[in-house]
């Protein structure tokens, strides 16, 4: 596997993991206390981990990885859209109904990409 391809995949699992609970985005607020956290969360996952449209990225996933990440994509957008254009806290963040679908959505693209 090329350096390239191994960086999207690890790339793309550490967002993952970051997602998969409360517990870790309360952490990660912890560790960059000078960061708003909730527009970090968005910008690392539309901004840096998710690029459908490169042919790297592609490259880089199987068909099952690729669908499983299009489902967690849309829970973020899901996420994105209840959120709105004012971003609360990160504990108002996690509270919204669509934070769960995204939480259990980051844990089943964990099982793919790890299986």
């Amino acid at each position: 596997m090329s350096n390239l391809k191994q960086n999207l995949r690890v790339n793309l699992v550490s967002t993952a993991e970051l997602f998969k609970s409360v517990d870790a985005v309360r952490e990660f607020q912890k560790q960059v206390p000078h960061v708003f956290v909730p527009t970090e969360l968005f910008c690392m996952w539309f901004d840096d981990t998710y690029i459908p449209e490169s042919a790297e990225f592609i490259n880089a996933f199987s068909s099952v990885e690729l669908d499983a990440i299009k489902t967690f994509n849309a829970s973020m957008e899901h996420l994105s859209i209840e959120a709105g254009d004012s971003l609360a806290s990160i504990d108002k963040l996690v509270t919204l109904p669509s934070w769960s679908e995204v939480e259990g959505n980051a844990n089943k693209l964990l099982g793919v990409l790890n299986a």
